[in-house]
């Protein structure tokens, strides 16, 4: 990791997906934009005269752009439209982050800091599913519930092609928030390693890794897409595809071997 907490061009990136108890390992081949990955991009999407619940169970009004009632939250995930000197450059005006299905070699590294820091955070993948769970999905759990759910003043998330990512936020305070996002970001060329021995090790953390356990505790169906249809993981319906599981460091030989098969499918 550099300065920025992003993946140096060379090293590794592992994303485990607790909904199938496996991850992805990434090798970033090269980094865009290096040097230029900071983004103060301004005030949350919030445009004035939006009605937003409140932890009450009320509804407040947004007094200006870019301000969080007090005691409010976002109900629907939101995104991040593109400034307005890129809008009619990037892939999708509405979402500065999304990336598109012919970017199968690219996803974005973005750690959002949001001011105040009081504010909480959410991450949603995809960006109308609730992932946040308590006790088996017994309870789910986000910003809207008050002290559990989420962090609060930064978060890290990875945006990959063909899916949306989107973002909640909450103000449990009770006074008015006037917000500011700041984005340090890496747009990664990324390769899935083709040596089991390689992913064995970075798995069993001999070889290091930036670690990002993903919010992401259901398989829905854009997940899905995702890692059959553009990263081409082995999959058998009805079972759930094959990711790259956690073997213990003795079962070694059953890990190549799984490891193997994987790796003659993917297309990263």
């Amino acid at each position: 990791m550099d300065e920025l907490g992003l993946v140096q061009e060379g090293g590794y990136l592992t994303l485990y997906f607790p909904c199938l108890e496996a991850a992805i390992v990434f090798r970033v081949r090269s980094r865009e934009n290096r040097g230029f990955e900071v983004i103060d991009y301004g005030p949350l999407p919030i445009a004035s005269g939006t009605s937003l619940p409140t932890y009450e169970g009320t509804v407040a009004t947004a007094p200006a752009d870019g301000v969080l009632p007090a005691r409010s939250y976002t109900r629907e995930a939101v995104s991040f439209p593109a400034p307005d000197w890129m809008r009619y450059m990037v892939f999708d005006q509405n979402d500065v982050w999304r990336l598109s299905r012919d970017d199968k070699d690219r996803i974005f590294h973005v750690r959002a800091f949001v001011h105040p820091p009081a504010l909480r955070v959410e991450v949603r993948i995809p960006k109308g599913v609730p992932q946040y769970a308590f006790q088996r999905r017994r309870v789910t759990v986000g910003v809207d519930k008050v002290g559990i759910g989420a962090t609060r003043g930064s978060v890290e998330a990875i945006h990959f092609p063909d899916i949306q990512t989107g973002y909640r936020f909450g103000n449990d305070a009770h006074l008015d928030l006037r917000t500011f996002v700041r984005f340090v970001y890496g747009e990664y060329v990324v390769e899935i390693p083709k040596s089991p021995e390689v992913v064995f090790d970075v798995l069993q953390r001999r070889i290091p890794s930036h670690w990002i356990t993903l919010p992401v505790t259901i398989l829905d169906e854009e997940v899905r897409r995702l890692l059959v249809d553009i990263y081409r993981f082995p999959v058998t319906p009805p079972e759930p595809p094959r990711l790259f599981k956690l073997y213990r460091a003795d079962e070694r030989d059953r890990a190549m071997r799984d490891y193997a098969e994987i790796l003659r499918h993917v297309a990263v």
